[in-house]
């Protein structure tokens, strides 16, 4: 068995009327130090809208919950909150406790950040990771963007492909074809092709039905372990790009990115030069804006 636990995990809202939001950095942070300690926890990249209700139907959600407009709306002001003071703080926290991170990603552009945090040092280990189809924020059913991002993974990538709702359909047979691999269960969709309620046992049924009819063996415990290379750390940056299949860096000037020293907080507010409020997530410490 692999545990996972969702490090960046969407709440639903407390009371009516109120917004679905994350967790605060600092109960996050703490995923790294539950016992038993899990073997990846699920980390998320960049702060994006995550208005996923956007590629919905009435259809997709009868006779659940979310037909209530009350909901559906608490759900579309929904925002993934992992600006860089949180995830350079979380990523070594995590490393401390020999906890792989799962990166999450709702575009090809946060696959970006990851690259460059792995070339200055921030993140050395396999790179386990998702193409998210999700939309309202992040990528959607567009299946050139897909080929997009998955042609920018690099080649050690361990990369499965999330989809919601109907559109499993036709992400999960293009995985299995593609040679990666496929998330399944009721937390992202709850029908088949017929539009039959399915529980995430048929899915994982049906997943196993198209791995054999397209030549794909299904992995042990142990043998996922391996692939996802389970308690692999790498001790250097060259390191790390060989085992990932990246080139070399080419010095200074291919990083592109500043690490500072962070407590894992978010900063106070900021005014920019028309008074618009700039976002935490871009206001360095103030040791480093005076240099």
């Amino acid at each position: 068995m692999i545990i996972q636990v969702g490090g960046s995990i969407a709440f639903s809202p407390k009371s009516d009327g109120a917004k679905a939001k994350w967790l605060d950095y600092d109960t996050r942070h703490m995923l790294a130090e539950i016992t038993p300690a899990p073997e990846t926890v699920t980390v998320a990249i960049g702060t994006s809208m995550f208005d996923i209700t956007q590629m919905w139907t009435a259809e997709d959600v009868k006779g659940t919950h979310l037909e209530d407009p009350k909901v559906i709306a608490a759900y579309a002001g929904m925002f993934t909150d992992a600006g860089p003071a949180f995830y350079l703080e979380h990523l070594k926290r995590l490393r401390a406790h020999k906890i792989q991170p799962y990166f999450t990603l709702a575009h090809v552009h946060q696959l970006e950040i990851v690259e460059r945090l792995i070339r200055h040092g921030a993140y050395m280990g396999p790179l386990n990771t998702n193409i998210t189809m999700y939309g309202g924020g992040g990528c959607g059913h567009n299946p050139f963007d897909w080929m997009h991002w998955l042609q920018r993974e690099p080649q050690g990538a361990i990369v499965t492909f999330w989809a919601g709702m109907r559109i499993n359909a036709v992400a999960q047979p293009m995985a299995i074809i593609l040679g990666q691999h496929v998330r399944v269960g009721i937390e992202d969709n709850l029908w088949n092709s017929k539009r039959q309620r399915m529980t995430s046992i048929d899915q994982i049924k049906a997943a196993v039905e198209l791995c054999e009819r397209f030549g794909r063996k299904i992995a042990t415990a142990e043998e996922a372990r391996k692939i996802m290379k389970i308690g692999v750390w790498y001790d250097s940056v060259d390191e790390t790009l060989k085992n990932l299949g990246m080139p070399p860096n080419r010095g200074d000037d291919d990083r592109g990115f500043v690490v500072w020293e962070t407590d894992g907080k978010k900063s106070v507010q900021h005014q920019i030069s028309d008074s618009h409020p700039m976002a935490y997530c871009m206001t360095p410490p103030p040791a480093l804006a005076t240099k």
